[in-house]
């Protein structure tokens, strides 16, 4: 279908057009958006990912750039977490303050 035609068909595509379980998508993202998501998964099922998933990397960076060493449990509350899933995202990340052995043996030659 040419592009000029499909436009003009969206353009005219009503809520009511688009079967009842699919009306939220459509509601949140738009018809025309609805459209293209429909024709990229050309019948397949789409799984999404909770959002949670999505933006735990964003959160993790934001976790290691505001901890301070002393400071688990508010970022814990801050990002409703326990403090054991802080330390997990943190487990990577040196220890402020703390120092590695291997700065202080003499390097091989």
């Amino acid at each position: 279908m040419k592009a000029e035609l499909l436009k003009e068909l969206i353009e005219e595509t009503e809520m009511d057009d688009i079967a009842e379980r699919y009306q939220n998508v459509a509601a949140i993202i738009g018809i025309e958006k609805f459209v293209q998501l429909a024709d990229y998964a050309r019948g397949d099922e789409i799984y999404f990912p909770k959002a949670e998933n999505i933006i735990a990397p964003a959160r993790n960076r934001r976790i290691k750039a505001e901890y301070n060493g002393y400071n688990s449990k508010e970022l814990a509350e801050k990002y409703d977490l326990t403090i054991r899933q802080i330390e997990n995202v943190l487990k990577d990340e040196p220890i402020i303050g703390q120092y590695d052995i291997y700065d202080y043996l003499p390097k091989e030659t």
